[in-house]
């Protein structure tokens, strides 16, 4: 999956170059383009042959050699999500280039690469592992929580019942015990009564 996205945003690179692209009308009179310097190329043809620490080295020297440099920015951004499992690093060059881009379509795709990058970033914690990746998965906890929930409330419901027997024959118990004090305690005066008028 991850392939397929790298595809999709190198093609959308590429197309972004050949278009109007980002501030691009506005540099060109101002310093020569950031897509026609030497390192820039070589990158391409690094990412191509699948060399991505180098094509990192040369974006790297573009960037630190052009004031603005949006296009470096995005192809880091989805190097270091893509290809080095580095979300931090790619949300901060992804955020770069939207920073240095006035095309909304291409700031918009770069967004939904952060998204991405904020998720890869959560399935790095330990924690991740039990927290569901689709409303399938969701859904299947959820019914499963509201089960476990059923059964408690069932549960709760028969304990109340034995706490309630057990109530009753407490006081059953000791109703019967203030029943046969009284007998008692009448019959023993009774006898004192006796032996005293003996």
């Amino acid at each position: 999956m991850k392939n397929v996205r790298w595809c999709y945003v190198f093609v959308f690179f590429l197309v972004a170059l050949n278009t109007s692209g980002c501030n691009r009308g506005e540099l060109l009179d101002v310093e020569p383009s950031e897509t026609s310097d030497k390192n820039f190329i070589l990158a391409t043809k690094y990412i191509r042959n699948e060399l991505y620490d180098d094509a990192i080295n040369c974006l790297n020297d573009v960037i630190r050699s052009n004031r603005v440099s949006p296009e470096s920015s995005l192809l880091l951004g989805t190097l270091y999500l893509d290809k080095k499992n580095d979300p931090i690093t790619a949300i901060y060059f992804l955020k770069k280039y939207i920073s240095e881009c006035d095309n909304a379509k291409q700031t918009q795709i770069a967004e939904q690469l952060i998204d991405t990058a904020k998720k890869e970033f959560l399935k790095s914690f330990p924690a991740y592992n039990g927290i569901a990746r689709n409303e399938a998965e969701l859904m299947e906890i959820l019914k499963s929580l509201k089960d476990q929930n059923a059964a408690l409330r069932q549960q709760i419901v028969v304990q109340r019942q034995k706490i309630s027997d057990y109530e009753a024959k407490i006081k059953a118990l000791q109703n019967a015990n203030k029943e046969s004090l009284p007998h008692s305690s009448l019959s023993k005066s009774k006898a004192t009564m006796h032996t005293v008028e003996d």
